[in-house]
């Protein structure tokens, strides 16, 4: 009888196992497939990424910080002000977008943001802004983009931000916007325009940095892209 017993007790924590193991992995999948960035999203950018923060409510919030929190994605922020594909930030003594490859070795993230260029109307020599060439920022901007299609794996969704303008940020906006969506194209990477976002009064601080409306308007039209 105890034998018995112990026979049934066996095949029923054998059962038990089987289902708990089916439940636990039809868990995970679901987990996995409850969002479309389950492994994060990467961000490169200037300082319309870097000098804002992932506090909800703050004025400062950055727009991938609210994208972020749309899709409840992790985000990773490799960004510099004043930087972009061809020119180095912290006012020449900092890096460009390519001279960060953490940002896209060994990694695998569902997204990939490219957001920037509106810096590249100059280049560093010797120090100083001088004003660039269309040629220079074009071989810049190709050749990030090689890189990030030669190192990323194809499940990751790259996406370029147009680059941004404020109301007093005019300096060769139409050639260096030209450029980048030029770029995006020629490489089959989605282009998302940024325009309307901030060229107006109430949504910069200072003429070319985002107030919180603006960063809204901004996460705005990413979502609507990325959706």
């Amino acid at each position: 009888m105890s034998r018995s017993v112990l026979r049934i007790a066996v095949v029923i924590a054998i059962a038990v196992a089987l289902l708990t193991a089916w439940q636990s992995a039809r868990g995970g999948e679901q987990a996995v497939q409850s969002g479309p960035f389950q492994r994060g999203i990467v961000v490169v950018g200037d300082s319309i990424t870097a000098e804002y923060n992932d506090d909800p409510g703050d004025p400062l919030q950055g727009w991938w910080s609210m994208v972020g929190r749309h899709f409840d994605a992790n985000v990773t922020t490799h960004a510099q002000s004043g930087s972009g594909y061809l020119r180095q930030g912290l006012a020449c003594g900092g890096n460009r977008f390519i001279d960060r490859p953490e940002a896209f070795r060994d990694v695998a993230p569902s997204l990939f943001i490219v957001q920037g260029g509106r810096n590249d109307w100059a280049s560093c020599i010797e120090g100083r802004h001088v004003e660039s060439r269309s040629e220079q920022v074009a071989e810049a901007v190709d050749h990030y983009f090689d890189v990030l299609q030669a190192n990323l794996p194809r499940s990751t969704r790259i996406v370029v931000l147009g680059p941004t303008w404020g109301t007093l940020d005019q300096l060769g906006r139409q050639r260096i916007t030209a450029i980048v969506y030029a770029a995006a194209k020629d490489h089959g990477i989605q282009y998302v325009s940024t325009m309307g976002t901030l060229d107006r009064r109430n949504h910069v601080i200072d003429g070319v940095h985002p107030n919180r409306a603006g960063s809204t308007a901004l996460a705005d039209r990413v979502i609507a892209a990325l959706e």
